[in-house]
């Protein structure tokens, strides 16, 4: 994946939120599970590519 995501709001719920939805997407989009969804975002998280600015 070439993404950069930048996810900005309340740390309320936001972060978690756009995280989930994230992962419904790429799992759809590419034919694999919300698990390996998820590996390649955290795997974009590690390589800075995966940004959030949250507060409360």
């Amino acid at each position: 994946m070439e993404a950069v995501v930048y996810v900005a709001g309340s740390s309320t719920k936001i972060p978690s939120d756009v995280m989930s939805a994230l992962e419904e997407i790429v799992s759809e989009e590419t034919g694999g599970s919300k698990e390996v969804a998820s590996r390649r975002l955290k795997a974009l998280e590690k390589a800075q590519r995966y940004n959030v600015e949250a507060w409360s």
